[in-house]
């Protein structure tokens, strides 16, 4: 009998051999895994040990989706942002530009399960984040935060403004990369105004070319259904939207579950289940012309298979993903549908 043909990890060459870590390193959000069971970082923060090359390897990996889905989380973050700022001044070997690296960012709460902080200790982690949050093209975050962020990142704005007055600088210290920004829509701090304490002169709102909303389904499964016309879901959103602000706006989004007429509501509220994902998308441009006569979906109304897309009329658009995800209503689980990419 033949012997095995043994074959060494490290008898590969260099450029393969780092390709291979880059693979092992990606993040797995996949709706198979849980949480609890898995940190799904764990495989890139082990390779981070192996050595400095393999860090600097797998480092953009570890952070090309990051989510925070607590207050401990943030928090966290932003200590590792003090780390490398410290890293950079005193020009040691660790420092890794995140800003360069970070490509989606999720930021939430939860209210069930922690104890908020003082809005004044969240600001402040908040600030920290701020030159990564604007760089990532794309930024998902609930209400609570997103008060704050835009906060901070007015406060960064003015400073500059004030130290560059006499000096004929620009007054923007960090450019804002973000493509897509995404609020979530529920929960004990939600509020459909979530506008109004912002302010109307916002730089970052007024970047911004794709909204999305993400939803718990109230209101929705009828649309999905074919039963009611979109905007009937839609109206509290049009009228709180502060169109003179987001002078970029491109594209209006809400996502939801697509249930259909057999699900059970009281099984989704406490235990969850699966479904595939919608996108309602509205052509903002069009409706800012004249929002009376936006030409909404007519009766019959249109219902959307899983796996296809839809325009029905040349402002609206519909999309079922092919891909179903676990829902629970009374725990708002959008992050991990978030992070596997099936809002998009």
């Amino acid at each position: 009998m033949e012997s095995a043909i043994t074959f060494r990890f490290s008898d590969l060459p260099l450029e393969l051999a780092l390709l291979v870590l880059k693979y092992a390193a990606e993040s797995t959000f996949s709706q198979k895994e849980k949480y609890a069971e898995k940190n799904p970082y764990a495989d890139a923060i082990s390779l981070c040990r192996v050595s400095r090359l393999v860090r600097r390897t797998v480092l953009p990996e570890l952070l090309h989706t990051v989510s925070l889905r607590r207050c401990y989380g943030v928090r966290m973050f932003a200590n590792a942002l003090l780390m490398q700022q410290a890293y950079a001044e005193t020009k040691n070997d660790l420092f890794f530009d995140y800003t360069s690296a970070v490509q989606r960012v999720w930021i939430s709460h939860n209210d069930f399960v922690e104890r908020r902080l003082h809005d004044a200790e969240v600001k402040k982690h908040i600030d920290s984040l701020v030159p990564v949050l604007l760089a990532a093209p794309a930024l998902a975050i609930d209400s609570y935060n997103l008060k704050l962020f835009v906060q901070s990142v007015e406060d960064a704005w003015t400073s500059r403004a004030d130290l560059d007055v006499n000096d004929g600088y620009s007054p923007y210290p960090y450019p804002v990369r973000t493509q897509s920004l995404t609020i979530t829509a529920r929960g004990p701090s939600f509020r459909w105004d979530i506008f109004k304490h912002i302010p109307k002169g916002s730089v970052f709102l007024a970047s911004i070319p794709n909204l999305t909303f993400l939803a718990d389904g109230s209101g929705y499964p009828e649309v999905s259904r074919g039963l009611i016309s979109p905007e009937h879901p839609l109206r509290l959103w049009m009228h709180y939207m502060p169109w003179a602000c987001m002078k970029n706006l491109q594209t209006f989004s809400v996502v939801y579950p697509h249930m259909n007429a057999h699900y059970n509501l009281a099984k989704y509220i406490q235990r969850g289940r699966k479904f595939h994902v919608e996108r309602l998308t509205v052509n903002v441009p069009l409706f800012k012309q004249d929002p009376a006569s936006f030409p909404w979906v007519t009766p019959p109304f249109p219902v959307t298979n899983p796996g296809e897309k839809s325009i029905r009329s040349d402002g609206v658009s519909f999309k079922v993903t092919q891909d179903r995800a676990k829902f629970c209503q009374y725990f708002f689980t959008w992050d991990k549908v978030w992070a596997c990419g099936l809002t998009e």
